[in-house]
C-alpha cells in the first residue's frame, strides 16, 4: 500500500506527528524498530510551553493529574545552590506512559504500525519513496525521519555525526519525600543529576556523565555513584534516602549533541534525529514535539497545494535552523560548562549575585507556546 506520509521512528517526535497528520486526513505510516510499553533515558521534564500541543494530539492526557513544576534549583558539591522561579514551567510525566498514550491514540485514529521493524534502505522512484525493512517494502509520498539521536539508517545527504566527548545516561525510577513543584540539579565531577516528579507519586532521577568516568571505576555503575555522584551532599542524600522502583537502571551510551541537517533529499528530520539539546536545559521534548507541529502543518500546506516541495523542504528548514540552532549550540556550552565543579560554582555564584543573568538563560533555551 502507498502512504502519503511515512515515519521512520515513533518516540516524541513521530507519534504526535503521525496523530497531527491522521487528523488532518492523511494516510499515515510508521516504522518502529521496538514496541510499546518501553523505558528510556530521559528527564521526564516537558516545558509547559508544549502542554496545549499535546492536549490537542493526546486530549486523554487532560484526565491525568499530573504534577506541575514551577521552581527550579542548582547545587554545586559544596553547599552552593541557586533557586528560582520558572517562568514557563513545566509539567513532569514518564516517557513510559507518555509514548503508551500517543501510540494508542495514533492507533485508534487509524495509523498503521509497523513494530518490531527496522527501516534498512531508501530509494527515490520517481515522486516516491521505497523504505526497505526487514518485513518488507512500504512506497510513501514524502518521508519524515524521527529515529533519535542514534539510528541504524543511513541516508545520502545527511551530516555525519563528528567526533567529540561521549556521555552516559542512566535513569531511575524512585519514591521518596520531596516537593513535587521544583525540579533539581546536582552537578558532580563529569556529569550532573536531575530529579523532578511524575505521575503516581513517582520521580525520575537521571544523571549523565562523560563516559570518560564510566571508564575510571571499570564501567560500574553503583562505583560510579559512590565515587563522583556522592560527592555531592544532596545527590548522596537522595539516592540513600530513596525507595528505588526499578531493580536496574535503565542506561543508554553513546549520546552526543549535534547540529545536523533537518532536510535532505530523501527525508525530513525532526527531534533528536534534527539536532540533539544536551538535557541540562530540560527542553529536548518540547523540541521534538515543536517540530512536529510545524511539520505536519507545513506537509498539509504542500498536499494541500499552497507550497511546492521545494518551498515544503526551504520553510521547514528555515523554521528549524531559527528555532533550534541557537538553543543547541547553548546546551552544548552548558552542558560542557556542567562537566566541570568548579565552573558549576562559579556560575552558582554569578546567579546568585545577578538572578535576571540566570532567567535570560533559561529564556533562551526555550520557545514560546504553541
Amino acid at each position: 500500500m502507498k502512504y502519503d506520509v511515512a515515519i521512520i521512528g515513533g518516540g516524541i517526535a513521530g507519534l504526535p506527528l503521525s496523530i497531527d497528520l491522521k487528523k488532518r486526513g492523511y494516510n499515515v505510516a510508521v516504522i518502529e524498530k521496538g514496541n510499546y510499553p518501553r523505558h528510556k533515558v530521559c528527564g521526564e521534564y516537558i516545558s509547559m510551553e508544549s502542554y496545549t500541543y499535546l492536549q490537542r494530539v493526546c486530549p486523554a492526557l487532560t484526565e491525568l493529574k499530573l504534577p506541575v513544576i514551577s521552581n527550579f534549583k542548582l547545587t554545586s558539591g559544596d553547599n552552593k545552590e541557586f533557586t528560582t522561579k520558572l517562568d514557563l514551567g513545566g509539567f513532569g510525566i514518564s516517557r513510559y506512559l507518555l509514548e503508551d498514550m500517543l501510540f494508542k491514540e495514533a492507533e485508534k485514529l487509524g495509523v498503521v504500525f509497523m513494530l518490531n521493524t527496522k527501516a534498512q534502505d531508501i530509494n527515490n522512484v520517481g515522486e516516491e519513496y521505497v523504505i526497505k525493512t526487514n518485513k518488507g517494502d512500504i512506497t510513501a509520498s514524502l518521508l519524515c525521519n524521527a529515529t533519535g539521536r542514534k539510528s541504524n539508517l543511513r541516508t545520502p545527504g545527511k551530516t555525519e555525526a563528528h567526533k567529540g566527548p561521549n556521555y552516559v545516561g542512566i535513569k531511575y525510577h524512585v519514591k521518596l519525600p520531596r516537593n513535587a513543584d521544583l525540579i533539581e540539579i546536582h552537578n558532580f565531577p563529569g556529569g550532573y543529576c536531575g530529579i523532578s516528579n511524575i505521575e503516581d507519586d513517582k520521580a525520575c532521577l537521571c544523571y549523565i556523565v562523560n563516559s570518560e568516568y564510566l571508564n575510571k571505576v571499570n564501567n560500574s555503575i553503583p562505583e560510579l555513584e559512590k565515587t563522583y555522584l556522592f560527592k555531592n551532599k544532596n545527590l548522596k542524600k537522595i539516592f540513600t534516602a530513596a525507595e528505588f522502583v526499578f531493580n536496574e537502571p535503565v542506561t543508554v551510551s553513546g549520546i552526543n549533541f549535534l547540529i545536523k541537517e533537518p532536510v535532505t533529499d530523501d527525508s525530513f528530520y525532526l527531534g533528536d534525529a534534527a539536532g540533539s539539546m544536551a538535557p541540562i536545559i530540560g527542553n529536548g521534548m518540547s523540541m521534538g514535539l515543536r517540530s512536529a507541529s510545524v511539520l505536519a502543518d507545513t506537509i498539509d500546506h504542500y498536499f494541500s497545494g499552497k507550497i511546492t516541495k521545494h518551498e515544503l523542504a526551504d520553510n521547514y528548514q528555515g523554521f528549524w535552523r531559527k528555532e533550534f540552532s541557537s538553543r543547541i549550540k547553548l546546551s552544548r556550552y552548558l552542558q560542557k560548562l556542567s562537566e566541570y565543579s568548579f565552573l558549576t560554582r562559579r556560575t552558582i555564584d554569578l546567579f546568585n549575585v545577578f538572578p535576571a543573568l540566570a532567567k535570560g538563560v533559561i529564556k533562551q533555551t526555550h520557545g514560546k507556546p504553541f
